[in-house]
């Protein structure tokens, strides 16, 4: 199973063809548009979820896999989408502040997220990916909410960033970026990320295209 996880920053059908050309079973794909606004070719069945039809966070995939969205989706968590794929549970992430959530800090919105689906991870081989909107230090840490408490929540269901597992590196001190706030190659951040405890053949970050998004993507073979 191929997957591609991709903040793709603005939708236009455009992208979304130009995504969905590229190989893969499953696409996930924060700050995509609602379906209803877009053409999804045939062959391809989506869901989303948001507050505003322009911005919201949609999964993808190829109609001949066996996908559904779980009757266990809980809306008011509506920045994780889970979807039980071939027996195995993804979930689409893409913390971030909208409405009722929008006095919390994104570490907050990540660990609660997260939390809400945690009893159903020993269920499932699991994968969690997308734009996190986390990185060591910022702003909004605090000592129960941080990068660090949402790494030990998933390592207790045995779950690793698949990055920082296959390079060694230390979370804040990544030798690549997925980010470059305001398309600035001056000022990168490390903010997507894949946690699994399924064996990955094989993983990427792709190169950064600014004319297409601020973020990099991520390509993952399970």
């Amino acid at each position: 199973m191929r997957i591609i996880s991709f903040n793709i920053h603005h939708c236009t059908q455009e992208k979304v063809d130009r995504i969905l050309s590229r190989e893969a079973d499953i696409y996930i794909l924060p700050e995509l548009s609602n379906p209803q606004q877009l053409h999804i070719p045939d062959g391809f069945t989506a869901r989303w979820t948001g507050d505003i039809d322009i911005k919201g966070l949609g999964v993808i995939w190829r109609s001949s896999l066996q996908c559904r969205v779980p009757s266990w989706f809980n809306p008011e968590q509506r920045y994780f989408l889970p979807v039980i794929a071939e027996g195995k549970l993804i979930i689409a992430a893409w913390p971030t502040k909208r409405r009722a959530n929008a006095p919390k800090g994104y570490p907050q919105i990540a660990l609660e997220g997260l939390q809400e689906y945690a009893s159903r991870f020993d269920a499932f081989p699991t994968l969690i990916s997308g734009d996190f909107n986390l990185y060591v230090g910022q702003q909004d840490e605090t000592e129960e909410y941080s990068l660090a408490s949402v790494t030990a929540l998933l390592k207790r269901y045995g779950m690793t960033s698949v990055y920082h597992f296959r390079t060694g590196e230390a979370m804040g001190k990544e030798s690549r970026a997925t980010y470059y706030h305001q398309f600035c190659k001056e000022q990168p951040f490390f903010l997507d990320y894949t946690f699994t405890n399924m064996p990955v053949k094989d993983y990427w970050l792709l190169g950064w295209e600014p004319s297409f998004s601020d973020h990099v993507p991520q390509l993952i073979e399970v």
